[in-house]
């Protein structure tokens, strides 16, 4: 790869839609901007895996007083002085009747006094915060797990790649303002005095927007061309993609995709040809994207340049995490 190991940027690109946003369990609104774009995805529970939304709480317009009475209306009240034993004994019967419906609720399950606070009108009871999972263990013996804890997937990747922390993030330009976590570096090798990465693994999550097809393959052919252009190579890049495929990530509907990127010899150390792919997965309301390469043909063959065989592996790892 051309590019100098550690180029993950940080800061997200501005060229399509809108920023990436939103607060869980809301995804952000699409917003017009230049073709070839996605809109990015929120970065709460893609799968559909969200908390319940807050219950509304009492009803406008009434005084609570506790026990489950309202204040009289105004002028509806009895002379002063008098005392009224029927609504002593209603409201006696009342407490004993709620002193009972509780203990049985307590005991069936149904009621949480816990989690219930008394308040003035208006009071929510509100839903406890969801918190992402930590990165699995790997499946592959031997590898390390890649996570994007934004779009809740994890991959297996080499055990000599370089996973990144999880702040790092990444943008293509040409695909619009989407940033990608979940970030791996392939192995690290010296070239004319300068390091560079010999792979590398990026996912996002965005609007469906288009097919599952078109977005593999508009991610591929613009990650491809992006990987291994940016580092200075003189000569023309060309990306060429076999036909989207579909496939299924432990029953989620997915599409992926799989190409070369081909590049002229500048240097004994570069690469001259490199094996990408692609998996785009449907979750609730958005697109989860995974897109690894690694370097497959140099002119020196150290280091090994492993990508056909590594890249396939690293794409059927892909799993999302619950």
């Amino acid at each position: 790869m051309t590019q100098p190991s550690g180029g993950h940027n940080n800061t997200p690109g501005r060229a399509g839609f809108g920023p990436q946003g939103g607060q869980p369990p809301q995804w952000p609104a699409h917003q017009s901007g230049s073709s070839g774009g996605w809109s990015a995805g929120g970065h709460s529970s893609p799968y559909g895996w969200q908390t319940d939304p807050a219950r509304p709480g009492s009803a406008n317009g009434s005084v609570y007083r506790g026990f489950g009475t309202f204040e009289e209306p105004a002028g509806g009240g009895k002379p002063p002085g008098k005392t009224n034993r029927g609504v002593i004994g209603v409201l006696a019967l009342v407490i004993v009747l709620l002193g009972s419906a509780v203990g049985l609720g307590i005991y069936y399950g149904t009621s949480r006094p816990a989690e219930q606070q008394a308040a003035g009108a208006g009071s929510r009871t509100t839903s406890p915060p969801r918190t992402t999972p930590g990165a699995p263990e790997p499946r592959i013996e031997g590898w390390q797990v890649g996570y994007n804890s934004e779009s809740q997937l994890a991959y297996d990747v080499p055990g000599n790649w370089n996973v990144l922390g999880s702040e790092r993030e990444y943008s293509i330009p040409s695909l619009g303002d989407v940033t990608f976590h979940g970030l791996v570096d392939g192995p690290y090798y010296d070239c004319g005095g300068k390091r560079v990465v010999g792979g590398r693994a990026i996912s996002t999550t965005v609007k469906p927007d288009r097919s599952m097809s078109e977005t593999a393959e508009e991610f591929l052919l613009r990650s491809g061309r992006h990987f291994y252009t940016a580092g200075g190579s003189s000569g023309e890049v060309s990306v060429n993609a076999e036909q989207p495929r579909d496939a299924d990530v432990e029953g989620f509907e997915a599409v992926r995709i799989s190409g070369t990127v081909e590049m002229p010899e500048t240097s004994p150390c570069l690469p001259t040809e490199a094996e990408i792919s692609a998996l785009v997965v449907q979750a609730k309301n958005s697109y989860v994207v995974l897109v690894v390469s690694a370097d497959s043909e140099r002119p020196a063959s150290s280091p090994p340049a492993a990508g056909e065989r590594t890249v396939p592996r690293v794409l059927d790892s892909a799993r999302p995490v619950r």
